[in-house]
């Protein structure tokens, strides 16, 4: 249960961090919702790719995953050094 919440935590943070990193565009961070959201016209989309949100969408997301594998390292690592001390 602890390396669950270890990955977790460690994605969310990952995530956090890979938006303090690459969520900028000329020095504004681009809105969280519109990360999220997809671009509903012709217009939107356009804009879309003119700022490169699929590509900051992309690095975020991958911040968010080697966050979690982080995680889920040290919560094994926890897990095999009590294993190991209570045997």
């Amino acid at each position: 249960m602890k390396t669950i919440g270890l990955t977790i935590l460690f994605a969310v943070i990952g995530l956090g961090v890979g938006y303090l990193i690459f969520g900028q565009v000329h020095g504004h961070y681009i809105d969280i919702e519109s990360l999220f959201s997809t671009p509903s016209g012709f217009v939107e989309n356009i804009a879309y790719a003119a700022l490169g949100v699929g590509k900051i969408r992309q690095h975020i997301l991958i911040s968010g995953v080697v966050g979690a594998i982080v995680g889920l390292f040290l919560g094994m690592m926890s897990s095999r050094k009590k294993a190991q001390a209570g045997a």
